[in-house]
């Protein structure tokens, strides 16, 4: 009986769950609520962003021919 149940509960979460996402789109979703949180952290983006400005920078710093005379 519990069982039973348990799978009729699983089932109407599923189709609920799809119901939801009907129409969905994950590349451009429209939040109509406020998010808890940050996607990405702040920090942990500026600190990436950084990091690949500097190795961006170095590579073309190195690829640069000297100049001639």
């Amino acid at each position: 009986m519990m069982n039973q149940l348990e799978q009729e509960e699983a089932a109407l979460r599923r189709r609920l769950l799809f119901r939801m996402l009907r129409g969905f789109n994950f590349d451009a979703p429209r939040f109509g609520h406020e998010t808890i949180s940050e996607p990405i952290p702040r920090h942990l983006v500026e600190r990436d962003s950084a990091n690949a400005l500097r190795k961006e920078l170095s590579r073309r710093m190195s690829a640069q021919q000297p100049l001639r005379s």
